[in-house]
């Protein structure tokens, strides 16, 4: 088999949403098992989807379709509070992922029963050696077959593109509280210290609340900018 029909192969799965945007593929070896050719042929085929932005290759992590929309969206959202640095984030570490009931809180906010189920992922992430807690709610039933280790290389705004409802608004605030006990061992810093903590709530043009996350970051070291 030639390079060019794995990468024909691949791109129309892709194309197909075999493997949604965000989401992981197969290992070069893995590849190389399935088409039972040799890596270099794998590699090659891989290397085309990348020069085409259709995969990404992520040292450590592995390959992921590329997202369909960009960062760039949120970054030219007027009214948003984004921290002074813009950038992907140098290491993702997942504390919790999980399904969970919604419960009546979230019901309310998300306009579903209370019965029905969200993921709850909550990650750390590194940008510029700046620690940041991450903590991510969506509901399944927006989001079926939603993979967490998209999270390695899109951003929290085209994860929550991902969904079957497309976001256009954002509702921020911003708060300062001290750090507890256990936000001050994931950010490692001192008990009590500043925090911000940035809840973001995505929504459709009708106003319907499709994710809800909360940032935390040690408020002596994080600079915000805020875009009118």
């Amino acid at each position: 088999m030639l390079f060019k029909e794995i990468y024909t192969d691949l791109k129309l799965m892709i194309s197909k949403s075999d493997y949604p945007p965000g989401s992981s593929l197969p290992t070069e070896a893995e590849l190389q098992h399935r088409y039972k050719v040799s890596r270099t042929t794998v590699r090659k085929a891989v290397d085309q989807l990348v020069a085409e932005n259709k995969v990404i290759r992520k040292k450590g992590s592995g390959l992921f379709v590329a997202p369909v929309i960009s960062k760039q969206n949120i970054l030219e959202m007027t009214g948003v509070i984004k921290p002074s640095y813009i950038g992907s984030s140098d290491m993702i570490k997942f504390k919790d992922s999980y399904l969970r009931l919604v419960g009546y809180y979230y019901a309310n906010i998300f306009h579903i029963s209370s019965n029905e189920l969200l993921y709850y992922i909550s990650f750390i992430t590194v940008i510029n050696d700046q620690l940041t807690w991450e903590k991510l709610l969506l509901p399944l039933v927006l989001f079926p077959g939603f993979d967490p280790s998209c999270l390695k290389v899109m951003s929290i705004i085209e994860a929550v593109g991902s969904g079957k409802l497309r976001p256009a608004n954002l509702l921020q605030e911003l708060q300062i509280i001290k750090a507890t006990d256990e936000i001050a061992k994931q950010l490692k810093i001192k008990k009590q210290g500043p925090i911000f903590k940035t809840t973001n709530l995505f929504s459709t043009k009708r106003g319907k609340i499709v994710a809800v996350e909360y940032r935390l970051q040690d408020a002596l070291t994080t600079k915000y900018s805020i875009d009118f």
